[in-house]
């Protein structure tokens, strides 16, 4: 066999594992994604019961531990987008060598 054919053959193989990585990152940033709807939804419901029932050491606990989860969600899907744009470029590169046969 010769070298060329090993050569795309790997770089095959390296575009399945970008693929793949790229694939674990979106399900984390949909994770993200539905954590930061949930954390959204929680602090208008606190929010809400605020307006009208009044501030509470516990309403206020609870409104800081939902801004505090809807931060890291927001935090990580910026964090998985960033990935994201990293791998698709790697991706990119990879399939510009597999058409180029090199």
């Amino acid at each position: 066999m010769s070298a060329g054919p090993l050569t795309v053959v790997e770089m095959l193989t390296w575009r399945l594992q970008v693929v793949q990585e790229m694939s674990a990152v979106q399900s984390r940033n949909l994770l993200n994604c539905q954590l930061s709807g949930g954390a959204e939804f929680e602090i208008q419901g606190i929010e809400q019961e605020i307006a009208t029932s009044g501030g509470s050491h516990e309403l206020a606990k609870a409104l800081a531990d939902a801004r505090e989860r809807l931060q890291k969600a927001n935090t990580g899907m910026a964090e998985c987008d960033a990935q994201c744009a990293a791998l698709e470029q790697r991706l990119e590169e990879l399939d510009r060598r597999i058409a180029a046969g090199k």
